[in-house]
């Protein structure tokens, strides 16, 4: 599995965008649960991975991250699972800071695999049979006149 994380990493958004959505099979969309506009920009992020014609029925997941700052909570879990719902998401929330939190860690990973294994192959079929032999040309005989 290859992960690529791209918050932070705006300066070279532009110029890297398409080699981040080549051959993707699954998307993490993580939120700050502290930060509101932070799940607000989670339609563009949808909207751009529409863009990059990946497909509806690649495998996604809905995480908010920071749960262990429940005082500082701006995003409610309803409002984040009617927008998962709307989106046939799955929703996490974790800590990845904390470990009493951050138990859904794996249960995001073990839920993205087996989305991924009963999605498609993950790797190209063999090509079809289509019946055409090679067969090693056969030379006539040739007398040696020695």
């Amino acid at each position: 599995i290859q992960l690529w994380d791209t918050a932070g990493q705006e300066r070279f958004r532009k110029s890297m965008v398409q080699h981040y959505y080549r051959n993707v099979h699954a998307v993490v969309f993580v939120y700050d649960m502290t930060n509101m506009a932070s799940f607000h920009s989670l339609p563009s992020w949808i909207e751009e991975c529409k863009q990059h014609l990946l497909a509806n029925d690649i495998p996604r997941i809905l995480v908010g991250n920071k749960c262990d700052l429940r005082s500082a909570i701006q995003v409610p879990t309803d409002l984040a699972q009617k927008f998962a719902d709307t989106h046939s998401m799955p929703l996490f929330e974790t800590s990845a800071k904390n470990p009493n939190d951050n138990d859904h860690v794996e249960a995001i990973f073990m839920t993205l695999a087996h989305k991924l294994k009963s999605h498609k192959p993950l790797m190209l079929s063999q090509p079809p049979d289509n019946g055409v032999t090679l067969k090693p040309e056969t030379k006539p005989a040739v007398t040696c006149w020695c």
